[in-house]
């Protein structure tokens, strides 16, 4: 588990826990990691979108006033970020 997590603990039927240990299996996946990916779906990923939006309005204000053009694919904008943040290219943050 990695540093600043938590742990809940739910209790399910076993209708339930069947049904969940046979959807995970299916995926290849430990009933935890399935559980926490459909958290993910269903409850964050409406926040998640949301914190794209607002970084790409963000973007897209700071290119009104910048030398240089906007991101044309946010996505790819933020692979090429990782790539050079993470090989030192001069990206400190």
């Amino acid at each position: 588990m990695s540093h600043g997590t938590r742990t809940i603990q739910i209790a399910v039927s076993e209708e339930q826990y069947q049904a969940l240990t046979a959807l995970a299996d299916r995926e290849h996946k430990t009933i935890e990691v399935f559980a926490r990916e459909a958290l993910e779906k269903s409850c964050f990923a409406d926040a998640k979108r949301a914190r794209i939006r607002q970084a790409a309005a963000t973007l897209l204000e700071l290119a009104k006033t910048a030398d240089v053009d906007p991101p044309a694919d946010y996505h790819e904008w933020e692979e090429e970020y990782s790539r050079l943040k993470w090989a030192g290219d001069g990206c400190n943050e």
